[in-house]
């Protein structure tokens, strides 16, 4: 009796010892497969065919069927048979594959066509069960333990979505360092926007991206100031604090990381900007070093509405020959489509300075983007500002009144100032003066 006791225990520890060996880990796959599908990425709003390769990595049980789930933001998912007896439809988005009978080891590749969506940089994940059976059916034991390691299920969607400001809201034109709003010369005018699009065009009204600006292609030396990074509310930022510091011709670029730049359209940024109402005489003044420019623009019946515009310091340099310049730089006065009368007052201090101080010696250097008669024994002189080997802008000595542009009076004042009074046509463009 205590012997056959002894024979039982050891039987019984050795059942046990078996039971512990054969045993596997705990969580181990016991028959596992995995997914691949290629490629990892796609554009935007765009058809895609997408190969997607299950294998089978048991060591004796076949790879029946599986049932391959298309991200739900996919569209138009098609399917195409693989090669040999398996078969594969759709139902919505969902690959329905069968008879695949992939061996140990072995593989197959199930081609999809879908539209990817038309969004910003996102992903998207697949999904997959798989089973031993051919026709997808038995029950939960017969289905195949995907291994997340060796497979790879996500679909980076990405360039579809872009910047873009806002129709209506581009940047207007505006003073030096007053708020630049997407109305002309007004700053409490509405602010620039700049949205998120979609490759369809449409506003992304999930997107708080982070978007900045900043000066893009410009003509100008000034410098942009405000806020400049502003966070999008439902797809939209909005720039109430944007200035420049100098006159000039500008644009505005807008970045933000994952999404393609947009560049605004051209506006202006001006030292003097006057409103001029249609037949009402308008004027501005604009100082030039020890210069003072006032000009007078009358408003006879029929004359333009619009904005005269002074500036400092822009454009073409004019630099007429033999003769010492009064200003540092031309002084430009353009817009609207008026006569215009310019009054140059050039300090005492200035004008004793020079040997040669009578009212007589004063002359007008004056340039414009077209031809004019100089005073008689000077010379037009042409200049390329566009690179295209033809001259588009002119500057001269101009001759007294007849035919304006011309030089009305000069004369020096009790105090001894000097004043010299030019008459320019009408027309947009008047643009560089220069005593």
């Amino acid at each position: 009796m205590p012997s056959r006791r002894r024979l039982v225990l050891i039987l019984t520890a050795a059942a046990l010892g078996v039971a512990v060996l054969a045993a596997p880990p705990a969580g181990a796959a016991t028959k596992p497969f995995s997914m691949v599908v290629s490629p990892a990425s796609a554009p935007g709003g765009q058809s895609t065919i997408f190969s997607v390769t299950l294998k089978n990595l048991t060591s004796q049980q076949q790879l029946g069927s599986a049932n391959i789930a298309v991200p739900s933001a996919f569209t138009a998912v098609s399917v195409a048979d693989p090669p040999g007896a398996a078969t594969a439809t759709t139902t919505g988005n969902v690959v329905q594959l069968r008879n695949a009978g992939v061996a140990p080891g072995g593989s197959i590749v199930v081609s999809v066509t879908a539209t990817v969506p038309t969004t910003c940089t996102a992903t998207y994940a697949w999904s997959v069960v798989a089973k031993q059976a051919n026709d997808f059916n038995g029950p939960p034991g017969n289905e195949l333990t995907l291994d997340p390691a060796a497979s790879s299920l996500e679909t980076t969607v990405a360039g579809g979505c872009a910047l873009r400001f806002v129709a209506g809201r581009q940047p207007g034109a505006s003073r030096v360092n007053q708020t630049i709003s997407a109305l002309d010369y007004q700053p409490s005018g509405p602010s620039v926007q700049v949205e998120v699009v979609d490759g369809a065009g449409h506003r992304v009204t999930t997107s708080s991206a982070s978007i900045t600006v900043a000066l893009g292609p410009s003509t100008g030396t000034g410098t942009l100031h405000g806020t400049l990074t502003v966070s999008a509310s439902a797809g939209l930022a909005s720039f109430a604090s944007l200035s420049i510091d100098a006159p000039g011709t500008y644009t505005l670029r807008a970045t933000s990381g994952g999404l393609s730049a947009a560049t605004s359209g051209t506006f202006r940024v001006d030292q003097v900007a006057t409103a001029c109402i249609e037949d009402v005489t308008c004027s501005a003044s604009i100082a030039n070093g020890s210069t003072t420019f006032d000009v007078t623009a009358p408003g006879n019946a029929g004359t333009d509405a619009g904005f005269l515009l002074l500036d400092n310091g822009i454009g073409v340099a004019i630099d007429c020959a033999g003769y010492t310049e009064l200003t540092a730089a031309p002084t430009v006065i353009e817009g609207p489509d008026r006569a215009k009368t310019v009054t140059s007052t050039i300090d005492k201090r200035v004008m004793n300075a020079q040997p040669n101080n009578g009212a007589s010696f004063m002359q007008m250097c004056f340039g414009a983007p077209y031809t004019f008669a100089t005073r008689p024994g000077s010379t037009l002189t042409g200049v390329d500002t566009n690179g295209d080997s033809v001259d588009d802008f002119f500057y001269g000595l101009l001759p007294d009144c007849g035919t304006a542009p011309c030089v009305s009076s000069r004369n020096k004042t009790n105090a001894g100032d000097g004043v010299i009074v030019t008459q320019a046509p009408a027309g947009t463009q008047d643009p560089a003066y220069r005593p």
